[in-house]
């Protein structure tokens, strides 16, 4: 089981040596690197803050709070419509199988249902990546349109109302 809260600088180390990394550097163009990962936490926690349109979590074991991976609610961003927000997540190989990764996704449409962040969550995962199509379905996302841009490559888009 696991657990959302946000971000912390103090969890950059962990959530380095959890092997989390190249999802940050997926989702966000973030150096994965402790001291690169401790810099856009410190941005991360600003946006926490300042109640600012991009919210990162730190992904937690239920049981003893670890950091297993992150997850990005980004609303405002160029490639969606007003009342939307991507939702991105990167988990550690041992936690990689759909039931975190579902309830991770369903935590985070709760927090943006809550905050009144957006009026839609929007997955955007690579087709040829089954357990994160699986995830989508699962967590009651509903498959919109393919979309295949030189510098992400072809993604499909999943929408819930939240």
């Amino acid at each position: 089981m696991i657990s959302l809260r946000p971000i912390a600088v103090a969890d950059a180390r962990t959530y380095a040596e959890a092997d989390a990394g190249t999802g940050v550097d997926w989702l966000t163009g973030a150096d994965t690197r402790p001291a690169g990962l401790a810099a856009h936490f410190e941005r991360c926690a600003v946006d926490w803050d300042t109640g600012g349109p991009a919210r990162v979590f730190a992904v937690t074991a239920h049981a003893d709070g670890s950091v297993v991976g992150a997850l990005g609610v980004h609303a405002e961003q160029p490639y969606l419509a007003a009342g939307q927000a991507a939702l991105a997540y990167g988990l550690a190989p041992e936690w990689r199988r759909p039931p975190s990764a579902i309830r991770a996704v369903v935590l985070a449409c709760r927090f943006l249902a809550a905050a009144d962040l957006a009026d839609e969550a929007v997955l955007r995962v690579d087709p040829a990546d089954a357990a994160a199509v699986v995830v989508a379905r699962r967590a009651g996302f509903h498959f919109f349109r393919t979309s295949d841009e030189p510098e992400e490559g072809r993604l499909d888009w999943y929408y819930q109302a939240v």
